[in-house]
């Protein structure tokens, strides 16, 4: 297990013929990219559709999601940004393990977070 706070995560994953080209690939927490996993569509809860995630090397975050107030949480704003963040239990809703909304508060009192140049973080 790798100590790096950060993995590499493959967008197209390569079990389903993803490439280590540049364009495929992605920062991503070991938390997050456990949980993608080698799925690229998640439901979105709003729609129970099928819904691609979303991608950063072809979509903006802004256009898929905000932070509430506080910092502690964020919300899809589009079938893709809810989606995603199911799949990706991005709030820690399913497994209330906490982690991620206890780094984010510390992250919150020290003034790294969340980012002040998003003009849409929601009441």
């Amino acid at each position: 297990m790798s100590t790096s706070p950060l993995t590499i995560d493959h967008l197209i994953p390569q079990s389903l013929g993803g490439s280590d080209q540049l364009n495929n690939l992605a920062l991503a927490c070991h938390r997050c990219n456990e949980r993608r996993y080698n799925f690229t569509t998640g439901i979105d809860p709003e729609t129970q559709l099928e819904t691609p995630l979303f991608n950063p090397r072809k979509q903006q975050w802004i256009d898929h999601f905000i932070w509430i107030r506080d910092g502690l949480k964020i919300l899809g704003t589009t079938p893709i940004g809810r989606a995603t963040c199911n799949r990706l239990d991005i709030n820690d809703d399913f497994h209330n393990d906490g982690f991620i909304q206890e780094s984010r508060q510390y992250w919150v009192d020290v003034g790294w977070h969340p980012p002040r140049e998003d003009p849409r973080i929601s009441e």
